[in-house]
Formats: C-alpha cells, structure tokens, sequence
C-alpha cells in the first residue's frame, strides 16, 4: 500500500518522496535525514532515511515509537 501512495506522489508531483524507516511515513526527500542502518533492521540498505517528526523524538531521547 505504501508504495501505491509513494507512486501516485511521484507521478502528481514532480518532487521525490522516502518512506521514513521508522514510522513508515511517506516524506519529501529533501526534509528527510538520512541515517546509518541498524544492525538488527529488517532492511537490506546501509542508509534509510527518517522524517522531521522522527528526528526531533530521536534528538529529544525518545528510543522507540510509542505503543498505539
């Protein structure tokens, strides 16, 4: 589902959008952070990317989303 909504951004908006690694949020490339990948990550990249909202919960102590 995710890639359909990221597929449908690119081809309506000229600008490139990542899904955040730790949330799963779809946001623009150029607000996105770029970040070491964990050991333990399910990903096969050595780079994924985090969204402001999730950089300023890192910077602020936070480890983990919060249980919803």
């Amino acid at each position: 589902m995710q890639e359909d909504v990221l597929g449908t951004r690119r081809t309506a908006v000229t600008e490139t959008y990542v899904t955040c690694a730790r949330c799963g949020k779809a946001t623009r490339l150029r607000y996105a952070r770029v970040i070491e990948t964990d050991v333990l990550s399910e990903g096969n990249s050595e780079y994924e990317y985090i969204c402001p909202e999730c950089q300023k919960a890192l910077a602020s102590g936070e480890k983990d989303l919060p249980l919803g």
